[in-house]
């Protein structure tokens, strides 16, 4: 009874999400030639659909109903999760591979990666009873936790757990020092406050909810979102289970504690709720390529957020540059959070005049061009968006609700190499009436070999931007500030040398595109 009003006010935003859903336009509403060309995989109903810039569906999966997101594999294979196990299947379909774990207290959630070594780690909950919380020194009083989180490797062949990481080894607690996990939080920030678990959001039954997670195979480490504690963690996989159960050992020495963390500095006692960021997270990750590969992204719901309501708030994708050093290590400072206290780097309505919102699901990556691909899960909107803010692609998944989440593959990724990628209709739901055209590249040209049309050095000391223009071609320069706004515009053909001397000392965006080659150029400006 304590929880009902909180239950009704969820079951009435479902059924206005569902009712804004149905009205909504499906599939392809806009696709610009600034669009990355590729495909976009994501999971509807029991089936994943693989589709192109123009909403044309060049191949399915069958997936079942708890699929969460299925990933491509370099081999083009498919892989996603059942709750009890693991499925690979290849391009036609076939379930190559299909493991299951056997743990009757384990259940697999919202995340599978395969690793270098051929086994799948993947995040999990496990059944605890309300006395083992309590032992915990969890505060049970207005709710009933049932499960805790868990990230476990799974052997490619057996199934068995060969490693495993629960998040209660690495907890803590200041309310009662004749309790459990008693410490003093700002002197243990490798650890995670109990009492800052939200009593929010969701079900009442969850604890911690870790709802995604990324691999990094060159620093062996996990990043996870922590939604309920609006925070993201990394871990060091290359302990064993003894050590991920305590708090030394490992590549890094610190066994299973927390290497790094951020968005929300409070819960560690070094920060104050106008120092909080992260607002029930999903989907963190490391950026692969570019300007910001070794950075991580993620989608920042908003839920929540002091002062909005739900028709008036807004999510924000920021780009966070972690303080590590060559070896892997992350630096924080005594008495500090960890940087950076801000992003400098952030797409959203308020920071890019970009609308998109939802308190739930969702996700984003940075694409190997500089743009931003961003699902909106809510209401199934998928968007991709320069780094100016500009919407240059736009698709909705077909009377989807809470879609978990969609992944864009550039059209060079390996997993398309000889494969028949020619659409076989749209959705069957799509109704689109916009009328779309793909731009393609030149048969011999992919968007990694492809020339770029310019030569960029920027003197921050001077302000000073050199720009060579090597194909000759007319083209157009634009600065942008970090809300979006243009700060300067030229139209040339020739090579160009400009000052920026004028602009107020900050981080800036600078764009060029060459239209009649197709090439386009982003570079981040540090103004001092």
């Amino acid at each position: 009874m304590k929880n009902r009003a909180a239950i009704l006010s969820i079951l009435f935003l479902s059924l206005a999400i569902s009712f804004n859903s149905f009205a909504q336009t499906n599939g392809i509403s806009l696709n610009t030639p600034d669009a990355t060309e590729g495909y976009t995989l994501f999971d509807e109903g029991t089936t994943a659909y693989l589709i192109d810039n123009c909403g044309g569906v060049v191949n399915t999966w069958d997936v079942g109903f708890s699929a969460y997101q299925p990933k491509l594999l370099n081999n083009g294979n498919l892989l996603y999760l059942e709750r009890t196990g693991i499925v690979e299947k290849d391009w036609d379909d076939n379930i190559i591979n299909e493991i299951f774990h056997g743990d009757a207290q384990l259940s697999l959630r919202y995340e599978v990666v395969k690793l270098p070594n051929g086994n799948y780690l993947s995040v999990g909950r496990r059944r605890y009873s309300r006395d083992q919380f309590i032992d915990l020194g969890y505060n049970v009083e207005g709710v009933d936790p049932d499960e805790v989180d868990v990230v476990v490797e799974l052997d490619q062949t057996t199934g068995d757990i060969v490693w495993e990481w629960n998040i209660v080894d690495h907890v803590i607690q200041q309310r009662d020092p004749m309790v459990a996990n008693y410490g003093i939080l700002s002197e243990n920030p490798q650890l995670l406050n109990m009492d800052a678990i939200a009593r929010f959001d969701w079900t009442f039954q969850e604890s911690f909810m870790i709802n995604g997670m990324d691999y990094n195979p060159e620093l062996d480490q996990i990043v996870l979102s922590v939604r309920k504690m609006s925070e993201i963690v990394i871990i060091d996989h290359s302990t064993t289970t003894k050590e991920a159960a305590g708090h030394s050992g490992g590549r890094y020495g610190k066994g299973g504690d927390i290497l790094y963390r951020w968005g929300n500095p409070q819960n560690y006692d070094r920060g104050t709720a106008d120092d909080r960021i992260l607002y029930f997270q999903h989907n963190p990750n490391w950026i692969k390529e570019g300007e910001f590969t070794g950075q991580i992204i993620c989608y920042n719901n908003g839920l929540s957020r002091p002062g909005f309501g739900y028709f008036d708030n807004y999510s924000t994708v920021p780009i966070i540059q972690t303080p590590i050093d060559e070896d892997g290590n992350y630096e924080i400072r005594e008495d500090l959070a960890f940087f950076p206290l801000q992003a400098e780097i952030e797409i959203s309505e308020i920071h890019t005049n970009t609308p998109f919102y939802s308190g739930y699901t969702s996700g984003a990556q940075l694409l190997p061009n500089g743009n931003f691909y961003i699902t909106e899960g809510v209401d199934g909107r998928i968007i991709e968006v320069n780094p100016a803010g500009e919407l240059v692609w736009q698709y909705t998944v077909p009377f989807a609700d809470f879609l978990f989440r969609s992944v864009k593959y550039p059209i060079d990724h390996p997993a398309f190499e000889g494969r028949d990628l020619a659409p076989d209709g749209l959705h069957p739901l799509d109704f689109s009436e916009y009328e779309c055209e793909l731009f393609e590249l030149s048969n011999t040209q992919t968007l990694s070999n492809r020339p770029s049309a310019f030569e960029v050095d920027y003197y921050w000391a001077n302000r000073n931007l050199d720009i060579v223009n090597t194909f000759g071609n007319s083209y157009t320069i634009g600065v942008f500030n970090m809300q979006g706004q243009s700060v300067l515009q030229q139209y040339r053909s020739e090579n160009a040398n400009i000052n920026l001397g004028d602009l107020v000392p900050g981080m800036y965006i600078l764009r060029l595109e060459d239209q009649q080659a197709n090439s386009r150029f982003t570079k981040k400006l540090m103004v001092q």
